[in-house]
């Protein structure tokens, strides 16, 4: 399991140290490839190379004739780039995936159970901000019965 939020910087060449509370975990569990792919216009995902994969057969497998899902399968599946942890335990977080997200020197390390989500740090505290604010009741109405 990938959880905890981790602010780390960005060295002028672009390369992300992993914390080491992660790096071990990921390196024992899951060897030292990750993939780092884009999906949306605020953050970047970053998956154990293992992890990733049932997710690629499944982005995949979406029916080809449907153009919506085609550029969708582009976005994903065309900004999928597989990185490898140094003897640092850094990866190189490649530059038209940082300007697309405005990764600058400061970034949130999310862990999302399966995979991190990578955030400019500022905008994090800004998306963090918006959750401590949402109106409990309404929060409610969508978790059903779920609760912690």
């Amino acid at each position: 399991m990938i959880g905890g939020v981790s602010i780390v910087s960005l060295d002028s060449k672009g390369r992300l140290a992993i914390p080491a509370r992660h790096r071990e975990t990921l390196l024992s569990a899951f060897g030292h490839k990750l993939v780092a792919t884009l999906e949306s216009p605020d953050h970047l995902l970053l998956y154990p190379e293992p992890n990733w994969r049932p997710v690629e057969a499944r982005l995949l497998a979406l029916p080809s004739g449907n153009p919506v899902l085609k550029r969708y399968q582009r976005l994903v599946l065309g900004h999928a780039d597989t990185l490898e942890m140094d003897s640092a335990g850094r990866i190189l977080l490649p530059a038209r995936l940082r300007e697309l997200v405005k990764l600058d020197h400061e970034v949130a390390l999310v862990g999302m159970g399966n995979r991190f989500e990578l955030w400019n740090a500022a905008q994090w505290d800004d998306v963090t901000n918006e959750a401590l604010a949402l109106d409990p009741a309404d929060l409610a109405s969508h978790l059903g019965d779920f609760t912690l």
